[in-house]
């Protein structure tokens, strides 16, 4: 394979700007202020412990920013969230669109290949070289991802819905990090550069970072028939017998309303079926989308009453978290709910008298939920397979099913441990000129964080499967087959 071009990137014009008056080290000194001001795991992870090894990553990383750029700050601010091992704690790179003359520049010089219709042939035999070589695709993109050496590897379009991308381009710079994981430097389509950091491959065929999600597609492996191919996205939903029902649910990053469209095409088979199996690994978080399948498999007829005077978070007061707040009113407003509007009005000023203090808080919520429940006859087992990639919301759905059916059997890995402290609030920070880089935090914290953690160790399934096995849905249908025939032999003694 022989290269055309040397890879040269071509800076931003604004981002050349910015860089003159807004270094790294004045963004990263801005990072740290909003870390220690907004995120409570400060207080739990530094100030309450031994400090030591925050206090000497404090002055590596400083010592580091002075002479790095603006524009190639994101490993060092990335590495200084990472000390906290928090998913919700985290700097998102999205710089603002380069201008048509900019993006066609760039385009010019970036790294291409003679014969990418030649990739695919070549990785196929390559079966041991490392799990990211083969050919990856989304919606927009197939890609064939090459070795360059031990650590070092590109993806190189093969074809692409996206007109200025052509065959041959790179498309992803890819390093193998000490972890054993991918740190990726994604050119978008319109060609400015993003990096994301510390990415791992799941179920051996899915690539999941940020917004993005690539299907591996070969050398093939028996997890591809699981996986929506054309749109990694979305769920997919398919009975594997009379017995069984498959639902994959990849991401919760998409509209809930194709979900319950989903289940509500398949309700026959789900409501005869005597096992459904809800593959959620990889599912990092996102949306609230999983009320359907509550329905589902709740067990429970009437569930406890909600107190409309306890709290269930704590948060720490801080001006980003009192604007936060603020702006939750605007939604009461269109509403026309004066009490909503009330609530969060005083909220935020509570906060901005008690900054830097923990408060307590609940969401207003002027419909408590205190109905009573349809408990449904099938499917009499839920087999919910999860790894170390389900985090967040997925987690959330995760902890809702076991206080709430007595049906559900969890197979799999530990989740990731995302869920101590949530929900996001996206600010910037460092100099006013900054459109490129986002400090992301979590506003709340729950009450037993001390009491019964769940970051960074997860949520244990009460089924491990072996590492290493080729098809976690088969190894599911094959113990669940064993446990109805041990059922079904107990009732006959």
């Amino acid at each position: 394979m022989k290269v055309l071009l040397t890879l040269s990137l071509l800076t931003f014009t604004t981002n050349t700007v910015i860089a003159q008056s807004c270094g790294c080290s004045t963004m990263l000194e801005s990072l740290i202020t909003k870390t220690e001001s907004n995120y409570a795991g400060f207080i739990h992870k530094v100030k309450e412990q031994d400090s030591t090894s925050y206090i000497k990553l404090k002055a590596q990383v400083r010592k580091e920013a002075i002479p790095i750029s603006f524009d190639n700050c994101f490993s060092i601010l990335d590495r200084y969230v990472s000390f906290f091992k928090d998913g919700h704690l985290f700097v998102f790179e999205s710089p603002a669109s380069p201008t048509p003359k900019q993006s066609d520049s760039i385009a010019l010089q970036l790294l291409r290949y003679a014969t990418p219709t030649q990739f695919e042939k070549a990785i196929n035999p390559q079966k041991n070289v490392d799990a990211i070589v083969g050919t990856w695709q989304n919606t927009d993109y197939k890609m064939a991802v090459i070795k360059k050496d031990a650590t070092h590897f590109e993806a190189v379009v093969l074809n692409s819905k996206i007109e200025k991308w052509k065959p041959g381009m790179v498309k992803m710079e890819i390093e193998k990090n000490e972890e054993g994981n991918y740190n990726i430097a994604l050119y978008r389509n319109d060609f400015a550069k993003i990096h994301f950091n510390n990415v791992h491959i799941y179920k051996n065929v899915v690539l999941p970072f940020g917004n993005y999600r690539f299907i591996k597609t070969s050398p093939e492996n028996a997890e591809l028939n699981y996986v929506n191919a054309n749109n990694p996205q979305l769920p997919i939903l398919k009975p594997i017998d009379k017995d069984n029902v498959l639902l994959t649910i990849p991401s919760a990053l998409i509209n809930g309303a194709y979900l319950d469209s989903l289940l509500q095409r398949y309700e026959k088979e789900i409501n005869t079926a005597q096992n459904l199996i809800i593959d959620i690994r990889g599912n990092l978080g996102g949306n609230f989308i999983w009320g359907k399948l509550y329905d589902i498999a709740n067990t429970v007829i009437v569930p406890p009453k909600i107190d409309p005077k306890e709290d269930y978070f704590f948060m720490l007061a801080s001006e980003d978290n009192a604007t936060y707040f603020a702006n939750f009113s605007t939604y009461y407003k269109q509403q026309k709910d004066t009490a909503g509007i009330q609530y969060y009005d005083s909220l935020a000023t509570a906060i901005k008298r008690n900054i830097g203090s923990i408060l307590k808080f609940s969401y207003y919520n002027p419909f408590p939920d205190t109905a009573t429940r349809v408990v449904q006859a099938f499917p009499k087992k839920i087999a919910i397979i999860m790894d170390k990639g389900v985090g967040s919301a997925a987690e959330a759905f995760v902890l809702w099913m076991k206080e709430n059916s007595s049906r559900v059997v969890f197979y799999g890995d530990n989740t990731y441990g995302m869920i101590d402290y949530q929900n996001i609030n996206m600010v910037p920070f460092g100099c006013k000129e900054n459109t490129t880089y986002y400090f992301g935090y979590p506003t709340l914290f729950s009450k037993d964080i001390k009491t019964n953690p769940l970051n960074p160790t997860g949520i244990k399934p009460d089924i491990y499967i072996p590492q290493k096995t080729a098809d976690a849905i088969k190894w599911v249908l094959k113990d669940l087959a064993k446990k109805n025939n041990l059922a079904l032999n107990n009732k006959k003694d």
